[in-house]
């Protein structure tokens, strides 16, 4: 009876290990850049504009190739970059993507309004010019990518933003977006939240900045679904002067996903996510 016993149990951890998510990226990295002039005779101020891409592209989910996964991040991360046009179809070969990628961070950095202002030179033409007789400011965007934790089936990636135009600081945001693996599809906050407008009046009294840095009046339903889970509990991130000034750079916002369901506000797949 014993050793049945510790058989069983044996099997059932051995169950349990085996179906733990797994997923395998492989890394790329894409940077490209070209220097600008206020006036064709290299008489004016230079500048740098810049694009960078770190992207830990998931090759597999579970030793399977997933189509849906590949366009949902397509569509999410590349789409925010508005390159769209880049993908003459949607594919998992990561050799293929990066060529896509590279092609479109080039033709982004042409088309960008702000390179249109000047005049754009090929990289060579400006290579004998002294950085100290032309010092130059740097534009940048800098996107990476990459698997950020695993919660049971779920997958969140996070894709962390940053770029300079000019002024004070910077702009930087991390959007987080979470994949089902076993259900092999995206998943949002209404998937886990049966009424997210209660619980967006709810999210202000777990803001335990001071009240004079809240800025919750003019949030929405839609500000709210950027999220991820960690330590039983479901984590919103807010971008810089989305409830509070620059300063408080990015804020999370964390609603333990028991009170949640106390209150009667998660559904059957988020009552699933507590352990």
């Amino acid at each position: 009876m014993k050793s049945n016993f510790l058989l069983l149990s044996f099997l059932l951890v051995t169950l349990s290990v085996s179906a733990v998510t797994k997923v395998k990226t492989q890394n790329f990295v894409v940077t490209d850049s070209i220097r600008v002039f206020e006036q064709e005779d290299q008489d004016g101020v230079g500048y740098k504009f810049s694009k960078h891409l770190s992207v830990d592209w998931p090759v597999t989910v579970n030793g399977k190739k997933s189509a849906a996964l590949t366009k949902f991040l397509l569509d999410s991360v590349f789409g925010a970059y508005q390159h769209r046009d880049i993908y003459t179809s949607y594919t998992d070969d990561v050799k293929v993507l990066k060529g896509y990628v590279s092609k479109g961070v080039h033709r982004a950095l042409r088309e960008s309004d702000l390179v249109k202002e000047f005049i754009v030179k090929e990289p060579g033409e400006v290579a004998n010019i002294n950085s100290e007789e032309w010092p130059m400011s740097c534009w940048y965007e800098d996107m990476e990518l990459k698997v950020d934790r695993i919660v049971g089936d779920l997958v969140f990636f996070s894709a962390y933003y940053d770029d300079y135009y000019g002024g004070a600081h910077n702009m930087f945001a991390t959007s987080y977006l979470a994949f089902d693996a076993n259900l092999n599809k995206p998943i949002n906050l209404k998937d886990i939240v049966a009424s997210p407008k209660k619980l967006l009046r709810l999210l202000p009294n777990y803001d335990k900045r001071d009240a004079d840095v809240k800025w919750w009046k003019d949030i929405e339903v839609d500000d709210i679904d950027n999220f991820y889970i960690d330590g039983g509990k479901l984590i919103f991130s807010f971008s810089p002067y989305a409830i509070g000034p620059f300063a408080d750079g990015q804020v999370e916002v964390p609603v333990p996903l028991k009170t949640l369901r106390a209150k009667g506000l998660l559904t059957p797949y988020g009552k699933k996510l507590i352990k």
